[in-house]
Order: C-alpha cells, then structure tokens, then sequence
C-alpha cells in the first residue's frame, strides 16, 4: 500500500524531469534549422524550460517526502528527525546516569 502511493507520486511527476537540458536543446536547435524560431530566443527557451523541469523535480520531491513521512506515522514508525531526537535524548540521560556514579 504504502509502496503503491509511492509509485504513484513519482510516476506523477517523472514525466516532467524525463526530458534533460540537452534534450531541450537539441529540440530548440531542431527548431532554429527548420526556421521556427530565431536562435537567441532558442537559448531563451531553453533556459525557461529547464528552470521549470528543476522546479518541478523540487516539488516532486517534497510531496514524496510529504506522502512519505504521513505513511510513516500511520504505520507507527518514527522518521529519521524523530529517531535523532530519541537517541539525543537517551544520551542525556546516559550522561546524567554516568555523572551520578561517579
């Protein structure tokens, strides 16, 4: 179940960051041969376009984080921030045990 949601959130967005900036730029260059757009606006375009891909994959990224974390705590199983707080915890308390049987 939980892969399952998982999936589905990468496969949602993937199709956006399949195309890389060299994709983008033979797409473009394909574009000035054949006269449809000028080759300063080409560069223009790949830029914009790439700056969305990254855009996008950061979103991707954060929601899957988000789906993530929310079936991590309906399985009852901590997250990495929360185990590190337990274990800063539990080195307190060793300290304070360790400073009273000295």
């Amino acid at each position: 179940m939980v892969s399952d949601i998982i999936k589905k959130a990468i496969n949602l967005g993937y199709g956006a960051l399949i195309m890389t900036k060299e994709n983008v730029e033979e797409l473009m260059d394909e574009m000035v041969k054949k006269g449809e757009i000028k080759k300063d606006e080409a560069k223009a375009q790949v830029k914009e376009v790439f700056n969305k891909i990254l855009s996008s994959k950061k979103e991707i990224e954060s929601k899957i984080e988000e789906i993530v974390e929310k079936a991590l705590h309906k399985l009852d199983i901590p997250t990495r921030n929360e185990l590190q707080q337990m274990q800063k915890k539990l080195e307190e308390i060793v300290k304070k045990l360790e400073s009273r049987e000295e």
